[in-house]
């Protein structure tokens, strides 16, 4: 399994990257003045960014549903003990503190597309470093 997992994590990242340099290379599109590499008008390059993120983001989403449902299905067939309340209650705190934050660093990242302010950036990076 550990060796399925470094595979995965470490070889998508490297195939996507090739990739997108690969098709954006020649004529100076992955470099700008303006801006890091992974631009949209010039080479559409931050589809290499967007689509893993995106892809990663509803695979989540499908395993927090059904993770989910799985310990509620389990809690309707028999009678609710008290420390299975208590651990659906924990859980819930964490899903309730922990969404907002990370969702606050995917709306910093999307204000460092639309905003040239430093501050942005900065706390772009600083919450992102927290993940």
């Amino acid at each position: 399994m550990t060796v399925i997992a470094f595979i995965v994590g470490y070889g998508a990242p490297l195939l996507i990257a090739v990739i997108t340099v690969a098709s954006t290379a020649g004529d100076e599109k992955y470099s700008s003045k303006q801006a890091c590499w992974l631009n949209w008008f010039e080479s559409k390059a931050l589809l290499a960014f967007v689509i893993p993120a995106l892809t990663i983001v509803a695979i989540n989403l499908v395993v927090l549903i059904v993770v989910l449902y799985k310990m509620l299905r389990r809690g309707f067939g028999a009678a609710i003990q008290p420390d299975e309340k208590n651990a659906l209650v924990v859980i819930a705190r964490c899903m309730a503190i922990l969404t907002p934050f990370f969702c606050l660093t995917w709306g910093f990242g999307i204000g460092t597309m639309v905003s040239q302010d430093f501050g942005i950036y900065v706390v772009f990076a600083l919450l992102s470093s927290l993940q």
